[in-house]
């Protein structure tokens, strides 16, 4: 029985379509869970843009302060409602997994992938579901796993999710601060990263891309075969597992260090400062318990350590060497800190010596 069982499964059916996600369900799943079904008619995007381009105009000199190199070009804030977020993301996330697609077209649909698309589906929808419903502000770089020929590279964005920032500030009661101007900041920040050091988005693409090719043939459009699948398997996964601690400590630098110019350059510029570091440390204590499991296995609880552990490195460093030795760290990936390293700033400093 079991044995027929598993052949019913696994029994190619190429007549059905081999996705490695059903797009259009995610985004059903992930509009009916973002709490925006519903609403009325959304918000006013053209007035709460001209605002925000005056907000980012006001506060990019600021980075000035600490990122000791000038921001003099950045890409226009969009002001997006929930779902629009949740169209954006999808977008960078079909544009990242599109070799990946691809080489998913080469297998065989069954009922088994099928049953692990349907979960996967539903995994996305939910997790871009809570995403729309917690995240404030979004820098999209724009990363990409493959060149299309003769296609233009599409330009980086900035959004801003307005219905969850007039939300914090209604429920913290933060009226009366400079809200918007603060998250714009950090931001700005990330376009700084990115805009003024190309070889950043490039460095990420070339990780990512090293991912994926450590389970292709040498033509790099197909899947090795499963017996050279096996026998690579504990180089494949060591390797992976360095490639992945890499990518979280980068992303610990680039979150980190955005709060580090959040906090410091916008600590007499930007109305009410205060105020809203103590809201936002209020608003991560008050979890409950059932929203700190989903974090934690949605990966979200990870992704939001980041901020902390990559500003404790970036405040460690300027406090033992100051703004220009941390700086440093942009100049290149070698320059990059590794997990132990953002843990000891220390070490990071004595290597880069």
């Amino acid at each position: 029985g079991a044995v027929l069982s598993a052949r019913a499964l696994l029994r190619p059916q190429p007549q059905t379509p081999r996705r490695l996600v059903d797009w259009e369900d995610v985004r059903r799943i992930a509009v009916s869970r973002s709490g925006e079904v519903g609403r009325g008619a959304g918000i006013n995007a053209e007035a709460l843009e001209a605002a925000y381009t005056e907000m980012a105009a006001r506060v990019a000199p600021l980075l000035f302060e600490v990122c000791q190199v000038p921001l003099t070009a950045y890409p226009r804030f969009i002001a997006l409602d929930r779902k629009g977020f949740i169209d954006a993301n999808l977008g960078m996330v079909q544009r990242l997994l599109a070799p990946v697609e691809r080489i998913r077209a080469s297998v065989p649909e069954s009922l088994a992938t099928g049953m692990s698309r349907r979960v996967l589906d539903r995994y996305v929808g939910e997790l871009f579901g809570l995403m729309a419903r917690r995240v404030l502000g979004q820098y999209d770089p724009v990363l990409a796993l493959e060149d299309v020929p003769g296609a233009t590279r599409q330009a980086s964005a900035l959004y801003l999710v307005e219905p969850n920032i007039a939300g914090i500030e209604r429920d913290l009661h933060l009226s009366g601060t400079d809200l918007r101007p603060w998250l714009i900041l950090h931001e700005l920040t990330h376009a700084w990263q990115f805009e003024v050091h190309p070889w950043l988005g490039e460095h990420l693409e070339s990780v990512m891309r090293g991912l994926m090719l450590d389970a292709l043939s040498a033509d790099g459009q197909t899947l090795l075969p499963s017996n050279q699948m096996v026998r690579r398997l504990p180089d494949t996964v060591r390797s992976q597992v360095q490639t992945i601690r890499h990518v979280q400590a980068v992303m610990s630098v680039l979150e980190g260090y955005s709060n580090f110019v959040m906090h410091r350059a916008g600590r007499n510029a930007i109305r009410g400062s205060d105020r809203l570091e103590a809201a936002m440390q209020q608003r991560r204590r008050q979890r409950g318990p059932i929203e700190r499991l989903v974090l934690t296995i949605t990966g979200l609880e990870m992704k939001m350590r980041q901020y902390e552990v990559g500003e404790h490195f970036a405040v460690g460093v300027v406090d033992r060497a100051g703004l220009s030795t941390l700086n440093r760290v942009w100049e290149s990936s070698e320059m990059m800190p590794t997990l132990d390293e953002l843990r000891h700033p220390e070490r990071w400093l004595k290597r880069v010596a």
